[in-house]
């Protein structure tokens, strides 16, 4: 590596060179604030009648020597400076008058030395290529063909062209100040390794570059390839990718690409550190794992878009999409592929296992369960399956037990806590509009043609406000009959014309439901009345449709309940459970498992864990109040102390469960609650 302060155009003038920024780098996209305070910053120099200089930053670059003695300048961090220089040069060099020698010769002199290399093979004749978004734009302002006015290389060459005209210099000074700009170059060579470039692109962008985690990636698996390579492999896979998913979405899917290859969810923050073990752990090299990338990003954009082509498993996508369930993602990725690509279920399985799927989650939904155990139910799926699978089970049998058999926060709700829930839950006040859902589905089910999603809304049948005729309607508990039912699923139906029947009576209003084309609204007329009885009767009977929509699969494991624990079970600390009678066998933080035997040992570890990552913020929790029986920095000021650091100690002297409340509490404070899980044995 070399590395030193020099000249800018000292490096842009280099004879036979060429400066390439990588397909993995951005677009040029510096605005209009940034190219004038570019030009003023020059201008400055002038002022300063030369007497002092400008520094830009730093350039980093890995240099390669090629064919014909020409050296290669691959930009690592800098592009948009070297590309805003270049415009600048170009609009200097189409500022200077051809009928003026002086200025003649001065515009051939730029041409020749900074736009272009003369005498070379025609592939290096730019000395600057840009990215592949970019490059069709310069090549035609440099050739001074009819270029994209929407380009920011055109739009920012204009502005400079302007700037030049209306500046108070003449162009001639302004070329001479651009000779001042200093910058700090950083020369990487190439056979040192492929990781230096990496490691020093990594350092950059941690002390300011806003790269996402899928920039990261990219570069990481295209950086420390030959130019002409990296083009290749851009070209082939890595734009496809990008077709099919926005920035923002690449780095959601590898997250659950990585989820659905190792078991567990990485840390949102270490996606790209998790992506390089999982690489280096199984020996990829940049084309196979894009290979593998692309693969899967094809069903992630099915996922998100709904569009595989193929009817039913659409609709199946599309209640998932309704239910906001992203996080069985990771499980689909490995479930579509067994069907498209290694066809080792049929089309049905893949149906029956979507089935199942939708059956849990719907069900979780309507019982109210929080879904923060999802994450490792889902994570730990396929290799749970697959294992099954390998004990002589079926699919759809692997499926089943795997599911069935949750107990706790993750449990596959069954028949009797999901009617209970159906029949009483305020659904209309949930959020995914989960009335409108269920509803539209239960209407699906019955009657086929069914008027499009988008155009309903859901009705009360009767009113959020009651009216008189609505008292007498209901009786002396009109009051407590309305507060306990109005919300429910037996008061709700779904019409196009909502509006029109606001707080009509029920006579009236079955006037208007007798002619709609919802058989589901249709069916209130065999109503003779509406009051509680007929909102009770008929939420059973739409129970007994929704049990058929989301049924329970066969049930192997009867027992299991939310509040038995399974020992060997892993147990997020955010679950809701009762840990009496219980002991732990692991703590486990960000997936690396510290074996411990008792609850006091589990607090201990876990403050230890939390003082070094933090050691400041824990010491402030000695003024926070929700602490002040647990924290104290006087071992008499709690009744059992532990010693954690001079003059901090805390109380061991508590219950299993005040234990695990205040590792919730003190996890909460770190922000780090979904990274933590325990394992517990009687």
């Amino acid at each position: 590596m070399q590395a030193g302060p020099m000249k800018l155009l000292a490096l842009l003038k280099e004879n036979k060179s060429i400066f390439n920024i990588p397909v993995y780098q951005r677009n040029y996209e510096w605005n209009k604030d940034q190219v004038e305070q570019f030009f003023r910053d020059i201008e400055g120099i002038i002022r300063d009648d030369y007497n002092n200089g400008h520094f830009l930053g730093t350039i980093v670059f890995v240099s390669n020597e090629k064919q014909e003695l020409m050296m290669e300048r691959i930009i690592i961090d800098g592009q948009q400076r070297i590309t805003t220089t270049v415009l600048l040069l170009k609009a200097i060099h189409d500022s200077l008058d051809e009928s003026n020698n002086e200025e003649k010769n001065l515009k051939e002199e730029i041409y020749e030395t900074y736009i272009i290399n003369k005498y070379v093979d025609e592939k290096y004749k730019l000395k600057l290529k840009p990215v592949e978004e970019d490059m069709k734009a310069y090549v035609d302002l440099i050739e001074s063909n009819q270029t994209d006015e929407d380009s920011k290389i055109y739009t920012n060459y204009k502005l400079l062209m302007d700037l030049i005209s209306n500046s108070d210099y003449n162009v001639q000074q302004i070329y001479k100040a651009l000779s001042y700009v200093q910058i700090v170059y950083i020369s990487l060579d190439k056979n040192s390794g492929a990781e230096n470039p990496q490691l020093i692109f990594e350092s950059l962008n941690s002390t300011g570059l806003s790269l996402t985690e899928a920039d990261l990636i990219r570069n990481f698996i295209l950086m420390g390839l030959e130019y002409d390579d990296q083009v290749e492999l851009y070209r082939k896979y890595w734009i496809n990718i990008e077709k099919l998913l926005t920035n923002a979405r690449i780095s959601e899917f590898v997250r659950d690409y990585l989820t659905m290859k190792i078991g567990y969810v990485p840390n949102r923050n270490k996606v790209y550190v998790t992506f390089k073990k999982y690489y280096f752990k199984n020996n990829y090299n940049s084309k196979d794992i894009l290979i593998d990338l692309l693969r899967y990003t094809k069903y992630y954009h099915w996922f998100i878009n709904l569009e595989t082509g193929i009817d039913d498993i659409d609709e199946w996508l599309w209640r998932l999409e309704n239910m906001k369930s992203t996080v069985v993602y990771p499980y689909l990725l490995e479930l579509f592929d067994d069907y498209f690509e290694k066809k080792i279920i049929t089309k049905n399985e893949l149906l029956e296992t979507m089935n199942i799927i939708n059956s849990y989650l719907y069900r979780r939904t309507i019982c109210n369960i929080p879904t923060n155990a999802l994450n490792k139910v889902f994570a730990s799926m396929a290799k749970s399956v697959s294992d099954l699978r390998n004990r002589g089970k079926s699919h759809i049998e692997a499926v089943t037990d795997y599911l069935m058999s949750k107990s706790g926060s993750a449990i596959f709700p069954r028949n009797e806590q999901f009617k209970k829930s159906f029949i009483e839950l305020d659904i209309y006040n949930r959020r995914n509009k989960l009335a409108l859902f269920t509803l539209y589905n239960i209407e699906k089910y019955q009657h086929k043609e069914i008027v499009e999603l988008d155009q309903l809304t859901v009705e009360h049948i009767m009113p959020k406000t009651l009216t008189p005729k609505w008292y007498i309607d209901l009786g002396r508990d009109g009051d407590e009959v309305h507060k306990l039912y109005k919300d429910t699923i037996g008061n709700l139906t779904i019409t196009k014309y909502n509006s029109e029947m606001s707080n009509k009576s029920f006579e009236d209003k079955k006037d208007i439901y007798m002619n709609s084309n919802i058989k589901l609204t249709r069916d209130l007329t065999n109503f003779e009345k509406w009051d509680k009885d007929s909102i009770i009767s008929r939420a059973n009977s739409l129970f007994k449709i929704a049990n058929k929509i989301w049924p329970l699969p066969v049930d192997n494991f009867i027992n299991v309940s939310q509040e038995n624990l399974i020992p060997g079970e892993e147990y997020s600390i955010l679950d809701n459970i009762d840990v009496t009678g219980y002991k732990p066998t692991a703590l486990i933080i960000d997936n690396e498992k510290i074996f411990i035997s008792s609850w006091k040992e589990m607090l201990i570890e876990m403050s230890k864990f939390l003082l070094e990552f933090d050691r400041e913020l824990f010491y402030s929790l000695l003024d926070n109040k929700n602490f002040k029986k647990l924290i104290s920095n006087d071992a008499n000021g709690v009744r059992k102390a532990e010693q954690l650091a001079k003059d901090l100690y805390i109380e061991t002297n508590l219950s299993a469960n005040d234990i695990l409340n205040y590792v919730r509490l003190l996890n909460k404070e770190y922000d780090m609650e979904e990274f933590v899980d325990f394992t517990i044995r009687y």
